[in-house]
C-alpha cells in the first residue's frame, strides 16, 4: 500500500463533505423560496400531495403494492394536507395535525421499509433455491421513498422556517382573521362559531 491508498480515503472524505454541503445549501435555498413565496409554496405543496395520492393509486394497480400500506400512506397524506390551513405558513408545533404528521411520517417510513425489505429478501431466497425472481432495484425503491414517502414531510419541514419572519399576532387578530376567512368562504354562522371555538 502506497501513499495513493491513503490519499484515496482523503479524496472520498472531501467528496462526502462537498456533497453534504451542496445538499445543505440546496435545502437552504428551497427553504428561502418557500419563505419568500409562501402563497405559491402553499399551492405547490397542496397540489403535490394530490399528485402523490394519485401516484399511490396508480402504483397499487400497476406495481401490485399492498392495499393496507397504500391506504395508510393515503391517510398520512390527508393528515399532511391539514397542515396547509388558512394560517399557513404559520404552523403551530403543538397542534394536533403537526404532531400527528410527525408520528405518521415515521410510521409510514417503517411500514414501507419493512415491506420492501421483505420483498427483496423473498426474491433473494427464491434465487438461492434456483427459481429466478426479479426484485425491485435500489433506484426503484429509493424513487418511491423519495417521492411518495419523504417529499411532503420534507416540504413541510422546510416551510417551518417561514414562521421565523412572521409577525406575532394576538388572539383577537387571529379571531378576526378567521372571521374574515369564514365570510370570504360564505360559511354559515354556526360553522363560524364552531371554528372560532376550536382555537
Amino acid at each position: 500500500m502506497g501513499l495513493l491508498y491513503y490519499i484515496s480515503y482523503l479524496a472520498m472524505l472531501a467528496a462526502f463533505a462537498f456533497v453534504t454541503l451542496s445538499l445543505a445549501s440546496g435545502l437552504l435555498y428551497v427553504s428561502e423560496m418557500i419563505e419568500e413565496h409562501s402563497r405559491l409554496a402553499k399551492v405547490i405543496g397542496q397540489r403535490s400531495i394530490y399528485v402523490i395520492m394519485i401516484l399511490h393509486g396508480v402504483f397499487y394497480f400497476t406495481d401490485s403494492l399492498p392495499l393496507l400500506q397504500t391506504l395508510f400512506s393515503l391517510t398520512c397524506h390527508v393528515v399532511y394536507l391539514q397542515n396547509f390551513s388558512t394560517t399557513w405558513p404559520l404552523i403551530s408545533l403543538t397542534s394536533l395535525t403537526f404532531l400527528a404528521s410527525c408520528a405518521l411520517v415515521v410510521a409510514d417510513h417503517f411500514l414501507w421499509f419493512f415491506y420492501f425489505a421483505r420483498l427483496t429478501n423473498d426474491a433473494r431466497m427464491r434465487t438461492y433455491r434456483g427459481v429466478y425472481s426479479e426484485a425491485l432495484s435500489f433506484t426503484e425503491i429509493a424513487s418511491f421513498f423519495g417521492i411518495c414517502v419523504w417529499f411532503t414531510p420534507l416540504f413541510l419541514f422546510l416551510s417551518l422556517s417561514a414562521n421565523d419572519n412572521a409577525l406575532p399576532m394576538t388572539a383577537g387578530e387571529v379571531l378576526s382573521r378567521m372571521r374574515q376567512t369564514c365570510q370570504y368562504l360564505h360559511y354559515p354562522s354556526h360553522l363560524q362559531l364552531s371554528q372560532i371555538h376550536l382555537l
